[in-house]
């Protein structure tokens, strides 16, 4: 009943009432509410991620280990299409929506779909043409090798139906409208997990696929989101109809919205740089240090993904009030949200600091490999409040199409990983130092990145507005 009303409802009226929250709303109240449903959306999907794992591992070690070669490819196209290309459409439709260009809106949703569409062929071409020797460079040899190649040819051949079903998302958070996407995204998410031990394991008598039928689940997951979603948008009206527009480009647009992209993007490419940058020093160390450092950086990862629905409230707030030229509220917005972000990381990183197990334990019950873990986890963890203040403040950039502080902040941490990996002032040798090496590269990021909450610029950017 819920979902029938969400979809056949009475938009303009729900539109309205979204608009007036995000530029008058409570900022604390409303930045929550727009929050809870991109958050349980995004603990949904790591649901279904590791249960994709977990029924790939029942197929021996070679499907895990080709499921592993292709693992870096996905999570780029993933953080690409959902946190870098859709949170730049997600900003410009904030702005958009704030500012009430009904125009700019219908053309947003325009360029979601041109975008995915051309950025899935994109992705499907350089994994067909390089994802071969990417597999074999990291190791795939074999029957290792086939299974990589297999399972990304399906994956990325579908790769479309991911960009699809984040940018389209990213049309409707950038509106303040968290709800809808995010059930479509759980409902379909939710029904595509039976397929994983159906196609993988088999049933019914017949037997599975294997890794390819883990690929195949994968994508049946988007397809279902994408048709969901374009379904909802059809029934919604004008504003989020997917139809051609008078003067549907608008170069002004299409720069700020690309160039805001661009940035987002290279300096995720920078935060994966350094992520195999401190693999790479942690294989110096040995097989124990690589498996207590592989379950302790996993919560890195999860803390940092649960950030990214408030990260989504914060960019909806923060660029909706700046397109209703309210900069004074939007600054408030800003200043909320991180502070808000690094209470919630300094609270977890606290808590991992002085209990590292109870992250620990659900992962190995070997006393080395705890032990490796638990170095890390005590010092890291104290970073994690800059760690989430850095990237909330992603969101404000996004949001304020202003991403060189954000950028800076995530090359000054790729800087320290990366000089730690050359050698060039010695190896850090012990689990103690990597974990050093981490935490200032979190700290360093978050501090360069406040840099964007410099009153000063908000000031000039009001009095742009007035001008």
């Amino acid at each position: 009943m819920i979902f029938r009303r969400m979809l056949v409802g009475t938009p303009r009226v729900a539109s309205q009432e979204i608009r007036e929250r995000l530029i008058g709303g409570p900022i604390v109240r409303t930045m929550l509410s727009l929050s809870l449903p991109p958050t349980a959306s995004t603990l949904v999907q790591l649901f279904v991620t590791l249960a994709q794992v977990h029924y790939v591992g029942l197929l021996g070690i070679e499907p895990l280990a080709a499921l592993t070669l292709v693992a870096p490819l996905v999570l780029a196209m993933q953080l690409l299409s959902a946190a870098d290309v859709g949170g730049a459409i997600s900003a410009a439709t904030a702005r958009a929506r704030g500012a009430n260009e009904t125009e700019d809106l219908r053309r947003l949703v325009l360029y979601a779909v041109v975008c995915s569409l051309f950025l899935g062929l994109l992705f499907a071409t350089i994994e067909y043409l390089g994802g071969p020797a990417l597999y074999r460079f990291l190791g795939g040899n074999g029957r290792v090798l086939e299974e990589a190649i297999s399972y990304g040819r399906i994956v990325f051949c579908g790769g479309a139906l991911m960009w699809m079903t984040n940018l389209l998302a990213a049309t409707l958070r950038g509106r303040g409208e968290t709800f809808a996407p995010s059930v479509i995204i759980m409902a379909s998410s939710l029904g595509s997990f039976p397929l994983y031990p159906m196609l993988t394991l088999g049933a019914f008598g017949e037997p599975g696929l294997g890794l390819a039928g883990a690929a195949i689940a994968f994508v049946a997951g988007y397809a279902a989101s994408t048709i969901a979603l374009l379904y909802y948008m059809q029934r919604m009206g004008k504003g989020t109809r997917i139809a051609l527009v008078d003067r549907w480009w608008c170069r002004k647009l299409v720069r700020e919205t690309a160039r805001v992209a661009l940035l987002s993007s290279t300096r995720t490419v920078l935060s994966i740089g350094a992520s195999l940058a401190a693999t790479y020093c942690v294989g110096r160390l040995g097989d124990v240090a690589i498996a207590g450092y592989g379950i302790a950086s996993r919560l890195d990862l999860t803390f940092i993904s649960l950030l990214y629905g408030l990260g989504i409230s914060i960019l909806a707030m923060v660029g909706a009030n700046l397109g209703a030229r309210n900069t004074e509220r939007s600054y408030r917005v800003a200043v909320a949200g991180t502070l808000l972000a690094t209470a919630i990381g300094g609270a977890l990183g606290l808590l991992v600091a002085i209990r590292p197990d109870l992250w620990l334990v659900h992962f190995s019950d070997d006393a080395a490999v705890l032990l490796e873990g638990e170095r890390y986890l005590r010092i890291v963890g104290l970073a994690y409040a800059l760690g989430a203040g850095g990237s909330a403040l992603l969101f404000v950039g996004q949001a304020r199409g202003q991403m060189r502080w954000t950028f800076w902040g995530t090359a000054g941490r790729f800087a320290i990983v990366a000089i730690c990996a050359t050698g060039l002032f010695g190896f850090p040798d012990t689990m103690g130092a990597i974990a050093l090496m981490m935490a200032s590269a979190y700290a360093v990021q978050g501090i360069i990145a406040a840099a964007i909450l410099n009153p000063a610029n908000w000031r000039v950017a009001a009095k742009e507005q007035m001008a």
